[in-house]
């Protein structure tokens, strides 16, 4: 899921543009309507032409109201520039722009609004303005697009162009450590108090247990939407509203993080790398009192000069940061500096430690450890050895393959996952709901009014699965494994890592390394299966496949106890040591359960595995055919129906999941095969190993004759003791085995 934020001067048309581009007004608040002009973040959401499903963050442009742009642009993918092109670059279009460099967006586009109203050497000349603007910025050489929301004119070229950025960006990663900087709050009859914000870094679940911080608030998620629609799981990037359980609207506020319990520690102390704008109006002296920004939070702060003394604009320096009051956050964010008065934006940075000591100023040694964070820290390291996963996938058309492996250190961290205050015109206790255009079957129905906030969804497609075929012959174009011959592993890199592997890969000390192990498995962000660690992340989507294996093998094959076990290790890639680790840890949690298989090659190979509720059950009309197949056998015990006959009697299908379920014995292979009931065959053992018992040795018509049987039968049968060593053969007579007699 991808998020896109605008930026740009006041009455440039943002809003407007975003209206004509999803049909959705962003403007949200009745003062916004009455007065024509943004001034809170609005929310929509756009369908490219590919099918991909992208959140937008419309952001105020006046400068009075630039603490709510920052509260909505901390989590965006690609930014939406918006210049009017009778007017061309204007101050908010320099500020913002500015902070989108700051922020590290990389990836836009500049929508040149009111196209229609210049003729074209005006349109050329404001295209090489804003040309000039970007080339110091993050978004040098992004195209401008000449557009008009009135009349349409170069909207399906943006439209292009966004899904073209988006499909080039890296995706949201996932590594287990989820939160969601909040950028609204408010209350819906029927179902209490609801947040909004961007989720970053992780999935969140309904049911889960969460916390919310600073406050330190313990809850429990009671529904999920994204973009108007009720989901289970809501992914990173997504725009997400979360009804939070028995926790009242008056105990938070913008800026507040939604969080795993434990997984983050409030501070007021960070160290960082800060760079000071190139038009700073002066240079930034030690001591400094400044406003931070970082997501959706506005914290007072001081700045700390560590290798300075004073810091001359466009240059970097490393500081401390001393908040005034609680933050949440996390290595790798951005964050952007302001003075109150006069009121400006004036650098930026990144935070390189979020609970550090107190360092004296001009330290050689603070200032190398500073620099050896910068380029990754231990947790980094590990992640990245642990999570070097490949997944195929189709965005807008395109392949593209995704994976940590081979990425710089710290890759895994998203900008965002900030914090803020309540913007001006956000009213502490104002009842809100989900959505302007919220339909009735929702999870928080819209029942306000036009003045009230909405919030912000996004659909989650369904599984898509099921196929039907027959039990055992594979079809022309299928392999041995039933499934269809070169289709591709969903998933392959699933796997975990033996402690000294992640040692190798990290390239960190073993006792640094057996550390950060124990503190991230502490943190849940690893797990650990036997001898081998996984990536949380890893941990699920493997756990996610399996689940799906299963399901769409039970579909596909309804009479069958299961998967094989060896299948499934095939599909995903797994040694064989790793899988039994594995497939015991998914048992314990209750996500798999062990099959019951037939006798003979399937479970030579380990057995089946299904999902714990799953059941193969014939039809009605299955069920009565088999009730007379089974007669016959036991009419019949030693001298049974032959294959042709019991497949002609109940079908190819039903005979096979009889087989397979243990019911009926296949004895002999190739066109001397013969089947047996289950306990026909239990007895005919029995007999035969208390003949042999008795006698010490037996011929094929002895055998025969304790059964009652004919050749046809006894010979397979006898061949068969010979294969489990329950007998053996010396010339024309039976003794017994290596095994013993016994079964």
């Amino acid at each position: 899921m991808s998020c896109i934020g605008t930026a740009g001067h006041i009455d440039h048309g943002k809003s407007t543009l975003v209206k004509a581009l999803t049909g959705i007004d962003p403007d949200r608040l009745a003062e916004e309507k009455e007065r024509g002009m943004t001034i809170d973040l609005g929310f929509a959401w756009l369908t490219l032409p590919g099918g991909r499903e992208v959140s937008i963050v419309d952001v105020p442009g006046h400068e009075g109201f630039i603490k709510n742009m920052l509260a909505g642009v901390g989590g965006i993918d690609a930014a939406l520039l918006v210049v009017a092109a009778d007017e061309g670059v204007m101050p908010q279009t320099r500020e913002h722009l500015a902070i989108l460099d700051l922020l590290h967006v990389r990836r836009g586009v500049v929508a040149l609004t009111k196209a229609d109203l210049v003729d074209e050497e005006w349109l050329e000349l404001v295209q090489e303005e804003i040309a000039e603007q970007l080339q110091p910025t993050t978004l040098a050489g992004s195209a401008i697009l000449p557009v008009s929301a009135y009349s349409g004119q170069g909207l399906p070229a943006l439209v292009a162009e966004l899904e073209r950025i988006l499909n080039e960006a890296q995706e949201r990663q996932n590594i287990a450590r989820s939160r969601l900087p909040i950028d609204r709050v408010f209350t819906m009859t029927g179902f209490g108090t609801v947040v909004t914000g961007t989720l970053l870094d992780g999935t969140f679940k309904v049911g889960q247990e969460v916390e919310v911080l600073p406050p330190g608030i313990k809850t429990r998620i009671r529904g999920l939407q994204t973009h108007r629609h009720a989901v289970e799981t809501a992914n990173p990037g997504s725009r997400v509203a979360i009804n939070l359980a028995n926790v009242p609207r008056t105990g938070l506020q913008r800026g507040d993080v939604v969080a795993l319990p434990g997984q983050f520690q409030q501070t007021m102390l960070i160290d960082a790398r800060i760079q000071l704008l190139p038009d700073a109006a002066r240079p930034l002296a030690h001591n400094t009192q400044v406003d931070f920004y970082t997501g959706s939070q506005e914290v007072p702060a001081s700045v700390r000069l560590l290798d300075v003394e004073e810091l001359k604009p466009g240059e970097s320096a490393w500081a401390q940061l001393r908040l005034r009051r609680p933050a949440v956050m996390a290595r790798r964010d951005r964050f952007i500096l302001r003075l109150s008065s006069p009121s400006m934006t004036i650098g930026g940075g990144e935070v390189i430690d979020v609970h550090p000591r107190y360092h004296r100023r001009f330290q050689a040694a603070i200032l190398n450890t500073l620099e050896t964070l910068e380029r990754g820290s231990p947790d980094e390291l590990v992640l990245a050895a642990l999570d070097r996963r490949r997944e195929t996938r189709k965005s807008g058309g395109r392949e593209a393959k995704q994976g940590s492996h081979g990425e710089k250190p710290g890759s895994h961290e998203k900008l965002g996952a900030r914090e803020g205050k309540p913007g001006a015109h956000e009213k502490p206790g104002a009842r809100e709901k989900p959505g302007a255009h919220e339909g009735k079957t929702g999870l928080y129905e819209a029942k306000q009014e036009l003045h009230e906030k909405p919030g912000t969804h996004e659909a989650k497609p369904g599984p898509r699965e099921a196929k039907t075929g027959s039990h055992e012959k594979p079809g022309p174009r299928e392999g041995k494994t039933g499934r269809p011959q070169g289709s591709p592993v969903p998933y392959t890199g699933l796997v975990g890592y033996e402690w000294v592997e992640v040692m190798k890969q990290s390239n960190l000390p073993q006792d640094v390394t057996q550390e950060t192990l124990e503190t991230l498995l502490k943190e849940g962000r690893v797990r650990r299966v036997g001898a081998f660690w996984f990536a949380q992340a890893v941990w699920e989507a493997l756990r996610e496949v399996t689940i799906r294996l299963l399901r769409e093998h039970h579909l596909q094959y309804p009479l069958r106890s299961g998967l094989s076990k060896e299948e499934w290790r095939a599909r995903l890639g797994l040694p064989p040591k790793m899988a039994t680790e594995v497939l015991a840890a998914l048992e314990e949690e209750g996500q798999v359960a062990e099959a019951t298989g037939a006798i003979g090659a399937a479970r030579a190979m380990g057995g089946y595995m299904r999902l714990p509720d799953f059941t193969a059950t014939f039809t009605p009309e299955q069920q009565q055919q088999v009730n007379r197949l089974l007669h016959q056998f036991r009419e019949h015990p030693f001298t049974p129906p032959g294959r042709n006959e019991a497949e002609a009697m109940v079908g190819n299908e039903a005979l096979g999941a009889l087989m397979e379920q243990g019911t009926l014995v296949k004895v002999g292979n190739g066109a001397d095969a013969v089947l047996f009931l289950r306990e026909s065959y239990d007895e005919a053992l029995s007999r035969l190993v208390a003949y042999l018992r008795e006698h010490g040795k037996m011929t094929a018509a002895e055998a025969r004759d304790v059964l009652g049987t004919t050749r046809k039968y006894i010979l397979p049968l006898l061949e068969h003791m010979d294969e489990r060593r329950i007998t053996r053969r010396v010339g024309d007579e039976r003794v017994a085995g290596l095994a013993g007699l016994t079964i």
